[in-house]
């Protein structure tokens, strides 16, 4: 396969990789300023009220980066991470060890933290199959609000302003826009959405 030289971009898969890099930036920053126009201002950049960033958690966990699922589950309920943790092995103690990092969460296990804890949520129908990308299962008109999402390998929380743009919050990222190399070419496994608790009620006037 020969790669022919353009004006700009250099010539072989490197170059294509650049160029595909550049113009991913470009559709991101062109995200950002369009959520900044839908929203008003870069306020709604900011986050709810009470909710942490991922550095949060990390000095929650000792300075450690948090695994996915306690940080998740943290995020949607308000708790700490070492809460987060523990309401994970009330759900599933059998699972779980007494002590020490929960590395693997399980999708049923997050749902029943989110019921003991008082917390609503609504099961989010996906198709079969194909799964839907992150990026297209938004862009396909996914309806504001809070999201508890897993994706291949992965669990997030999402924050939908509608119009095809959101933010996600995980044990890493802290309101950053979806794009294709924030997680959103990952297939959605499981969703549900958020009814209530401390991201919720945030919002409400």
């Amino acid at each position: 396969m020969e790669f022919q030289d353009q004006p700009g971009t250099a010539a072989g898969p490197a170059g294509l990789r650049a160029e595909t890099d550049r113009s991913e930036a470009n559709r991101a920053d062109s995200g950002r300023r369009s959520l900044v126009a839908t929203l008003g201002d870069e306020a709604g950049l900011l986050l709810p009220a009470g909710l942490r960033s991922h550095d949060d958690l990390a000095a929650e966990n000792d300075g450690f980066a948090p695994w996915c699922g306690p940080a998740a589950l943290a995020l949607a309920t308000g708790r700490d991470y070492a809460e987060a943790s523990a309401l994970l092995r009330a759900a599933a103690p059998a699972w779980y060890p007494e002590s020490g990092p929960i590395v693997t969460a399980y999708w049923r296990d997050l749902l029943a933290a989110l019921a003991a804890d008082g917390i609503p949520h609504a099961p989010l129908v996906l198709p079969e199959a194909p799964r839907p990308s992150l990026l297209r299962l938004v862009r396909d008109g996914l309806d504001p609000g809070w999201y508890l999402l897993r994706v291949t390998d992965h669990f997030l929380l999402l924050r939908s302003h509608g119009f095809g743009l959101a933010q996600l919050h995980d044990n890493r990222h802290t309101a950053t826009l979806l794009t294709a190399r924030t997680h959103g070419r990952r297939k959605v496994t499981h969703a549900a959405r958020l009814l209530g608790g401390p991201l919720v009620e945030a919002e409400r006037p």
